[in-house]
């Protein structure tokens, strides 16, 4: 199909707002082949036809999603849906070939009448719109990008029907999927039908595909009983791949924001290219485009159509966020000579470079090119952004690179957590993060994979939810504690429960009661009990158990080794473990490549220890924490001591080496009054946060600005006051 330059006026701009989705059962609304909303006959050249969704989407409605399908085309066309009585968009929602059936999800803005216009551009065709959900101002569902994930399914044989299920793909309070499909290798024409589990099928085409051809589209479609959908294949035998892309559940995730359809890539004439020069994708390749200005940057996901031209071979493009290292699915299967688009919906993401300059923070998302050359353009229709955060009480700010961003502007800037309040304790790494709220439920954000998330479901490991999702089954919660795939909860009856590591929702550590507070470095959880005994169970290459074993881990919890009389627990991101003892004493056992046991011994040879060892000269102490390298002791005279690795002055004390530790505890300096401790900070008295070390991870806010990008010496982190407790980049307020 050659391109097309239809005659349109500028689009009349709509203003919505955000907005939340509600799925329906697909049901059609104009069918000019059998008379649904409008006379039977085909569409002719240079024509407009109308049909309404009043009867389907309530007042209210700020757009639908569509299934466009043309059938029966006389020559090759275009057809564009907008808002009725407004200009039409000069940017087409569906392509088609001469002959071909072919199908596209359109999402588009409606004005208050709920009327929409379908236009067609050459020779004849018929039309059929199916709504399958719309958005609202109402309460709704809302928006969960994900990483492209394969659902179970490899072909359907001729007018059969295969039901999926999503369980551990999408949450249980999941309303509706996105997903990408592509069919392949028919025997004879046919077309695939997506449609809610367990329900009346709808006559309609939601991908199509022709002997010796590939068809593709983007399905969202509404879940049905037993969180299943089912896919219909009309005939013959068809290979079918199923990709997860996004989800809508009831309880949290991003609204929807529907635009006047706008062009924001076009590799033609290197619109949106980061560059600004035209280039054609080569094979294998990505290509990079800059949001433009009408996007938001803290979009999470773009509803775009995405259309590749000119082809050198046959070839597949895809929108992605270029975050996997493996090749992406297929978005949209394009042919030589073919003109081809098909509705995506990928994630942006974010990009931090030149800390402490107005470039430090770029928002993108990706197109890649199968095989050959070819160019490409996508239109927006619609961003996904969080909810503006409403924290009244207990509220959370976020900031820095590994914050799990949320808002718009650099990363430096102090933002309001949106969908946390009520929290009186967090727990976090640097893809992933818990908050424990006063009702006793905890919430999750960050990184998806290994069930980390704790909420039924699992995704790659680009997948990530900046939209804190419950972590399901948890009540009477009273502490909280992050390994780097593992979530640990203590309950109030005192038993611990943990989920992650391929796990994806908590189940009770075995043996565990009586347990007081709970900690947990990298692979392995800690419980201090109610007698002043320590337990640890999990990794152990390094001696994280603290008991003396060799083993590799324990799956149940074992006693370690020695210590009794303890009133706090600790541990770092890494491999070590830490125990506070009444007597304000501190052991520490595990990992001691970089000094952190503190003990007066060096990693030469011995760099572990697997039974506890007393940290030397730190008596008053009251709480310890730590990261990978280094360690920090609260006293309970407000002061802050530091061991382990020096590099970038982690330390605080104000020296620095590139390569050095201390292998005995160093106090922090000006630091005086500090109440509550993180990883390289401490929360004043007055809530304030001085913070130390490197800021390559803009952990310190706009506090470091210049090269070398780090202080050696404690600074006050601009934007934070009546702070309680700070781990990475989230702060806690009163």
């Amino acid at each position: 199909m050659t391109g097309f330059a239809a005659e349109a006026a500028p689009a009349t701009a709509l203003t919505s707002p955000a907005s939340s989705f509600t799925a329906v059962q697909p049901t059609r609304f104009l069918d000019t082949v059998r008379g649904v909303g409008i006379p039977v006959g085909p569409v002719g050249a240079r024509t407009t036809v109308t049909g309404s969704a009043a009867s389907l989407a309530p007042e209210g409605t700020t757009a639908v999603v569509l299934n466009l399908w043309a059938e029966g085309p006389t020559a090759d066309t275009a057809v564009t849906v907008f808002p009725h009585g407004t200009a039409r968009p000069g940017l087409p929602n569906l392509l088609v070939q001469n002959g071909k059936r072919r199908s596209n999800q359109v999402t588009v803005q409606v004005s208050a009448d709920r009327k929409l216009d379908f236009y067609n551009e050459s020779g004849s065709t018929h039309l059929i719109a199916s709504i399958m959900g719309y958005y609202t101002t109402a309460p709704g569902s809302r928006y969960t990008p994900v990483s492209a994930s394969r659902l179970p399914i490899d072909s359907i044989g001729p007018n059969a029907t295969t039901r999926l299920s999503l369980t551990g793909q999408v949450p249980a309070t999941a309303t509706a999927v996105t997903f990408s499909v592509t069919l392949s290798q028919p025997t004879v024409a046919t077309y695939l039908t997506a449609s809610p589990a367990a329900t009346p099928r709808p006559t309609m085409s939601s991908v199509a595909a022709y002997p010796g051809g590939t068809g593709s589209n983007l399905i969202t479609v509404k879940i049905g009983a037993n969180r299943s959908i089912d896919l219909y294949n009309l005939a013959g035998t068809v290979r079918v791949e199923a990709n997860v892309v996004g989800f809508y559940a009831s309880d949290y995730g991003a609204l929807f924001t529907p635009v006047t359809p706008e062009r924001v890539l076009d590799s033609r004439s290197g619109l949106g290219v980061f560059d600004g020069q035209a280039k054609r994708i080569g094979p294998k390749s990505d290509l990079s485009y800059r949001l433009q200005p009408s996007i938001p940057s803290h979009a999470l996901a773009l509803a775009l159509n995405l259309t590749g031209y000119s082809a050198t071979e046959n070839t597949a493009i895809t929108a992605w966020e270029n975050r996997s290292s493996s090749e992406p699915p297929a978005s949209v299967h394009v042919a030589p000579g073919q003109t081809i688009s098909v509705a995506v919906a990928p994630l942006v993401e974010a990009i931090f470079q030149s800390p402490g300059t107005a470039a430090d923070l770029m928002r993108t998302t990706y197109v890649h090119n199968r095989a050959g050359s070819i160019d490409v353009t996508a239109d927006l229709s619609g961003y996904f952004t969080l909810p503006p955060a409403d924290c009244v009480a207990n509220c959370v700010t976020t900031w820095g690179s590994y914050s799990w961003e949320q808002g718009a502007g650099t990363p430096m800037t102090m933002k309001p957590f949106s969908g946390l309040s009520d929290v009186v304790a967090l727990a976090g790494w640097a893809d992933s993060g818990y908050a424990l709220r006063t009702d006793g439920t905890v919430r999750a954000w960050g990184a998806a994979s290994a069930g980390r998330l704790g909420n039924g479901w699992w995704a790659g490991a680009a997948t990530t939810s900046q939209s804190p999702v419950p972590v399901v089954g948890l009540t009477s919660v009273k502490a909280i504690a992050s390994g780097d795939t593992r979530g640990y909860a203590l309950k109030t009856d005192g038993t611990v429960w943990q989920w992650g590591q391929n796990v994806n929702a908590p189940v009770q550590v075995a043996g565990l009661t009586g347990v007081t507070a709970i900690a947990a470095a990298r692979e392995t959880g800690y419980a201090l009990k109610s007698d002043g005994t320590v337990w640890s169970w999990g990794g152990n290459t390094r001696g994280e158990l603290g008991n003396g074993s060799t083993s590799a881990s324990s799956a149940t919890p074992v006693r370690v080794s020695g210590l009794s009389g303890i009133k706090s627990i600790g541990a770092g991101t890494g491999a070590s473990g830490y125990a506070v003892k009444t007597d304000g004493t501190v052991a520490a056992w595990g990992d001691n490549s970089k000094s952190q046991l503190g003990n007066g011994v060096a990693c030469t040879s011995t760099c572990v220890s697997r039974v506890p060892v007393p940290v030397t000269g730190l008596s008053g102490a009251t709480a310890v924490t730590g990261n990978w390298a280094r360690a920090f002791a609260l006293k309970s005279d407000g002061t802050v001591f530091a061991w382990g690795d020096n590099s970038s002055g982690g330390l605080g004390n104000g020296s620095d080496c590139s390569d050095c530790t201390s292998s005995t505890p160093v106090q922090v300096r000006d630091v005086t009054d500090a109440k509550a401790i993180g990883a390289g900070y401490a929360v004043r008295a007055d809530g304030t946060v001085l913070g130390w070390g490197s800021n390559q991870d803009l952990g310190l806010g706009g506090a470091v600005m210049n090269y070398p990008y780090y202080t050696t010496v404690p600074v006050q982190v601009p934007g934070l006051t009546g702070v309680k407790a700070i781990a990475g980049g989230l702060a806690l307020h009163q």
